[in-house]
């Protein structure tokens, strides 16, 4: 009773979207909707799930869980418009990859170790066609995702191919060397912008492989980090009758108020 309850409300929910969709009394909004128009609210919905799951508020992630699978099941809706696939396609596929790449769990039934484990899934996707079986390391590689996180990719593959630093000390040792040669750089007579940047994206790189050896995820420290700024920005602002006001005071009365709301 319980799983077709389940599956009664998310027929409910999907019925609600194609309705939302609908060209004669869908709503405007969503009935305009492409891939394309909808990929900015994906990844902004994947990140508060992230948000949530970080501040350890279940209510929220709930919340936050329903709302990406909002993004999925309009994705799918698009799909199924245009009669390509369903929304329920999606699922049974996901079904079967699920047991085709747990075969230790729904066949063997054999505890594997993490290195047998990650023999086993490469594998796997070798005879998927996901990826082929040559000498290039990086070619599961995600192109996709954000830089940050592309980074640390690149640098687990890098650990595993047994090219990495002992401990943290290397890669802070790196950063400090990469800040040098962006200040170098910046401070010569004939300073190369091209090679300015690409000194700053060394030193983004070393920093990417400094969070890894310390256990933190780049993305989300970073992310924490602007709403660090966001929130101790807003508190400065209130400190001053508008933002024009702000905006024309001397710079060392902002820092000054900068570093009052940084104790706080």
């Amino acid at each position: 009773m319980r799983l077709g309850y389940k599956m009664t409300e998310i027929k409910k929910l999907e019925e609600n979207i194609k309705k939302l969709r609908n060209p004669e009394d869908g709503c405007p909004w969503d009935i305009k909707q492409t891939h394309m128009t909808l990929l900015p609210y994906l990844i902004e919905e994947a990140y508060e799930v992230v948000d949530a799951i970080r501040n350890k508020e279940s209510r929220n992630i709930k919340e936050e869980l329903g709302d990406l699978l909002l993004q999925i099941l309009i994705h799918s809706t698009i799909e199924e418009e245009k009669k390509i696939f369903t929304f329920q396609d999606v699922v049974n596929l996901l079904n079967k990859k699920l047991i085709r790449r747990h075969p230790h769990v729904f066949k063997t039934k054999k505890k594997l170790t993490d290195k047998q484990l990650k023999a086993q899934w490469r594998k796997i996707k070798i005879k998927e066609g996901k990826i082929n079986d040559n000498d290039n390391p990086f070619q599961t590689l995600n192109l996709s995702q954000p830089a940050l996180l592309q980074a640390l990719e690149i640098s687990l593959i890098s650990k595993e191919l047994k090219f990495d630093w002992i401990n943290y000390e290397g890669p802070l040792k790196k950063v400090k060397e990469e800040l040098n040669e962006v200040k170098e750089e910046k401070e010569k007579i004939n300073s190369d912008h091209i090679k300015l940047e690409e000194e700053v994206g060394d030193l983004l790189f070393s920093v990417v492989n400094l969070s890894r050896h310390l256990k933190i995820n780049p993305e989300i420290a970073l992310l924490n980090a602007n709403k660090k700024f966001i929130s101790r920005f807003k508190l400065m602002l209130k400190q001053f009758e508008n933002k024009a006001k702000f905006t024309q005071s001397d710079p060392i009365i902002k820092e000054k108020s900068w570093q009052n709301i940084k104790k706080l």
